[in-house]
């Protein structure tokens, strides 16, 4: 038996090999020629979000067709598979996706396109942290007060109900407002109509302009001191999204502690790892007539009409046009959209880019090590004492952020044995 894992420190990127997706599909084939097609949506980009929204695109009845660079579909969360063991670069932790009712936007995306992963449920996440090793790491509100009896000052259990009892209600208001509703134009009027109410319970319940404030600002309001209370957040902001309380705006943090501390909680995993999630969105796309996924198929430019006005579609290697009546979404990073857009043919675009662009900072680097490892003697399920995942985090003082201070290890194969030969 043998057992496949993923090692990840901030240390600085390692190229995996290269991936082979498994599908039922072959993809199409590379394109030739200086020819015009034309879709009501042109998606760049088939990672998780560019395939999420070309297939509710294709499941309102859209002709769509989606553009990946890449010879596997799934951006940063794509797999591959070497000598029987397969490997993922990308998320390993997932919560929300097994419940028929859930906040999690992916969730609503698989319920409108009809296609889903099949999902294990498991209740530990484990910790080696400077105050202990695995000392109580089941998900969800109990085990946690435990952590803080064993790991918090005196008082940290008084000032986690507290914070608990600040961001409840707006996590809860947030529950409500489903991502899908929310728009950038004056589309949101129609779609946010019919959730005014937990619109209106957003606002008020997070203080109306403190809603993108940092969560330090938040946990400075309510007297947040406790030393382990304050590095624990800190861990988990930096592992959503990069960044620690200072940088971390309050509504992410208060929708993932008012979904993460309660009872009940579990973590979900996909049958078959992450191959299974992005599986699930391709087939959304391409079993609807007129609807494409073509790898190997890289965007150049993107095409306007007079005066830079609206995306009119894109240009691909080789010359090859592809026409959008309805609209371009890339889903490309800032950096790249960026590089798709000509000065001249969309100053206002490019403009606003560089801007957005000016407002950034990058992200520190990574190191992923994934191992094939000879597991005869270990442990064949997950338990209190070996975790399918668990982070290691050296010293607080230093920074959750810190090279070479926190890694994080995950055993697929534990939940899902299928990922590793016997």
């Amino acid at each position: 038996r043998q057992m496949s894992c993923m090692m990840l420190a901030t240390l600085g990127y390692l190229s995996p090999p290269q991936p082979t997706f498994r599908s039922h599909r072959s993809p199409p084939p590379l394109l030739s020629g200086a020819t015009t097609s034309e879709y009501d949506v042109v998606v760049i980009g088939a990672g998780v979000g560019g395939l999420s929204a070309a297939a509710v695109c294709a499941a309102s009845g859209l002709k769509v067709c989606v553009c990946e660079s890449h010879d596997a579909p799934g951006g940063a969360a794509h797999s591959w598979t070497t000598k029987g063991f397969t490997f993922e670069s990308g998320p390993s932790l997932y919560a929300g996706l097994s419940p028929d009712r859930s906040p999690n936007p992916l969730k609503h995306v698989y319920q409108i396109i009809g296609e889903e992963p099949e999902w294990l449920t498991y209740d530990r996440w484990g910790t080696y942290l400077p105050e202990g090793d695995l000392l109580h790491d089941a998900v969800g509100a109990a085990d946690f007060y435990e952590k803080l009896k064993a790991c918090g000052g005196p008082d940290a259990a008084e000032q986690w109900e507290r914070l608990m009892a600040r961001v409840t209600p707006l996590g809860e208001a947030i529950f409500q407002l489903p991502s899908a509703a929310v728009r950038a134009d004056l589309g949101a009027a129609i779609t946010m109509g019919k959730y005014a109410g937990a619109l209106a319970g957003v606002v008020l319940k997070g203080g109306g302009d403190k809603l993108n404030a940092p969560f330090a600002t938040l946990l400075e309001e309510e007297r947040i001191t406790d030393p382990f209370i304050r590095n624990w957040l800190d861990m988990i902001c930096f592992l959503l999204q990069g960044a620690t309380t200072k940088d971390a705006p309050t509504t992410l943090m208060a929708y993932m502690l008012s979904d993460f501390y309660r009872d009940g909680v579990c973590l979900d995993f996909p049958v078959g790892g992450t191959e299974s999630i992005i599986g699930a969105l391709v087939r959304g796309v391409t079993k609807h007539r007129g609807c494409e996924l073509m790898l190997n198929t890289h965007v150049d430019e993107l095409l306007f009409g007079e005066g830079g006005g609206r995306c009119t579609g894109v240009r691909l290697k080789g010359g090859r046009t592809l026409r959008a009546t309805k609209a371009v979404v890339s889903n490309a990073d800032l950096w790249t959209t960026r590089k798709l857009v000509g000065e001249a043919a969309a100053p206002a675009l490019a403009a606003e880019l560089d801007q957005r662009i000016g407002r950034l900072e990058r992200c520190e680097s990574f190191l992923h090590l994934h191992v094939g490892l000879e597991a005869s003697g270990l442990p064949t399920s997950p338990s209190e004492t070996f975790p399918a995942q668990w982070a290691v985090v050296s010293d607080w003082e230093a920074g959750v952020d810190a090279p070479r201070n926190m890694v994080l290890v995950s055993l697929p194969s534990l939940l899902d044995p299928s990922l590793a030969p016997e």
